[in-house]
């Protein structure tokens, strides 16, 4: 028998709140993880450039950033334990995000096999990709908010823009048939579970601080 189970019923909620059988609920240490995810994603996508192929580029960009949005839905489902308001969500970006670097990486292979540098391309891609990036390091705030659900969603809602915006890019500069697909399902996929965080958001909260 579990030792919750034996315990009386004050001393067990209060357990319950303290560690016994739960997860980690403090927004604040979440909003630290994210964070710190975050600026290792920027670092690393600061890196993605100047391989000669801008489907390169966006892919050595999009893998970490692919990578963070696994980091962050793992950091949020720890936090918010198994009644999470996006514990579905959570686990199905780690589950498709993953299948998509698996993806990526084998697409990245194969454009380094090409060997088919285009620098014109390359150098109109980056300019184009440095502007979202600065874009982003500029309206890049901190969720303002005590709420763990509302610091998710609003977390990865600017992240999942973030992708839809580079997939944009990349589609105005590559005619790879397998890439462009690529890119117009993270747009579909994405902008939908952005809607539905955004629902969430308006219907719970209030400039960013959780309605009670």
């Amino acid at each position: 028998m579990k030792l919750c189970k034996l315990i009386p019923i004050s001393l067990a909620a209060f357990l319950l709140l303290t560690g016994c059988g739960s997860s980690k609920s403090n927004t604040e240490d979440y909003l630290k993880e994210e964070n710190a995810i975050m600026d290792k994603m920027m670092e690393e996508m600061d890196k993605a450039q100047n391989t000669g192929s801008a489907e390169l580029d966006f892919l050595n960009g999009m893998i970490p950033h692919h990578q963070s949005a696994v980091e962050m839905s793992k950091s949020y489902l720890e936090y918010a334990g198994k009644d999470g308001e996006f514990k579905g969500l959570a686990e199905n970006i780690i589950s498709a995000q993953n299948k998509e670097i698996d993806q990526m990486n084998t697409m990245t292979e194969r454009f380094q096999k090409a060997e088919n540098p285009d620098p014109e391309k390359e150098a109109a891609y980056l300019e184009d990709y440095r502007t979202l990036m600065d874009k982003h390091h500029s309206s890049h705030t901190a969720a303002e908010t005590s709420d763990l659900e509302a610091a998710f969603a609003q977390g990865m809602s600017m992240h999942h823009q973030m992708a839809v915006d580079m997939a944009e890019i990349i589609l105005k500069y590559t005619e790879d048939e397998e890439l462009t697909q690529f890119s117009q399902n993270i747009i579909t996929e994405q902008e939908k579970e952005i809607k539905e965080m955004q629902s969430y958001l308006d219907k719970n909260t209030d400039g960013g601080n959780h309605k009670h």
